[in-house]
């Protein structure tokens, strides 16, 4: 693992490129809201892509981490230009010419809004993605405030639950975007992977927004939350990702003898089949206005 630091907008950024071979493909991983380059998921998603023969890097957005940047500038604009960054970095610095994007939570948030064409993105995978169709308006036309933004305007900042801060600026350009709009645009693959007990984005939100998208697939993880703390439950998304990108990946995976490739049968159990949407209100503004159990570590400052 090699540690790498770049700059984005002005700020220091920290990454680790994990690299298990010489090709010039690379996923880079992308955490969720406040979140950070080392948790939970981000760390098995490159441990699992490497055994899988994947170059993989992941990184701290602006805030977060050991990356640099004040409250002011955790925003999804500045998230989106870091991406763009790291994408122009690994490009430039290390000669990744194939690159695939994993968002976990509002980090699939994040991925979503690249331009795929300009930046040479092959794929995009979300996981239980924070994406913007419950803060739609009645006719999806209208991105309406919520009540945290409402606090923050007062005050100046909103302290969630975990006591971590989102700035008025971060609500503000967060209604700039409409992220599914930018997902049906796409013609390159996309994976969406949702527990179905996923409580702070609800399933449905993929569902409905994987059926809008050109080139979408969707597997739900029955009983899966948000985060997948489940061992099976993460371990069943691993291998629903791997078997996803392995199909679109530029140089095959040697397949060993001792590797045992995912059933048809077994994926006939992840399907929206026998869900209860009942609790789900398609207007209330579930990402907004709840807070997101993100990872358990907790933010530098």
């Amino acid at each position: 693992m090699e540690n790498v630091k770049y700059l984005s907008n002005g700020n220091e950024l920290n990454g680790i490129l994990s690299k298990v071979n010489d090709n010039d493909e690379v996923v880079i991983i992308c955490h969720a809201r406040l979140s950070h380059k080392d948790s939970r998921p981000t760390v098995r998603i490159s441990e699992e892509f490497n055994k899988n023969d994947l170059n993989t890097f992941r990184f701290d957005f602006v805030y977060c981490g050991d990356s640099q940047g004040e409250l002011s500038d955790y925003t999804v604009t500045n998230m989106v230009k870091n991406l763009e960054d790291t994408i122009l970095m690994l490009k430039e610095r290390y000669g990744y010419k194939n690159i695939s994007l994993i968002g976990c939570s509002m980090g699939g948030r994040i991925v979503s809004l690249i331009d795929d064409k300009k930046y040479g993105v092959n794929n995009i995978i979300l996981w239980y993605p924070a994406l913007d169709y419950g803060r739609m308006g009645i006719k999806g036309l209208i991105n309406f405030p919520g009540k945290k933004e409402l606090v923050a305007k007062k005050q100046g900042y909103y302290v969630m639950e975990s006591g971590k801060k989102l700035s008025y600026e971060y609500f503000k350009d967060e209604r700039n975007y409409l992220t599914y709009k930018h997902l049906e645009k796409k013609d390159i693959p996309l994976l969406f992977v949702h527990g179905t007990k996923d409580i702070h984005v609800p399933c449905e939100s993929s569902i409905k927004i994987s059926k809008l998208c050109k080139n979408s697939e969707l597997f739900l993880i029955n009983g899966g939350d948000h985060g997948f703390h489940d061992d099976n439950n993460m371990a069943e998304a691993v291998n629903i990702t791997n078997s996803f990108i392995d199909k679109y990946r530029k140089y095959p995976k040697t397949i060993k003898k001792d590797e045992i490739k995912m059933d048809e049968q077994d994926k006939s159990k992840i399907i929206e089949d026998n869900i209860d949407y009942s609790m789900y209100d398609l207007e209330q503004q579930f990402y907004s206005d709840n807070d997101l159990v993100e990872e358990s570590s907790v933010h530098r400052r």
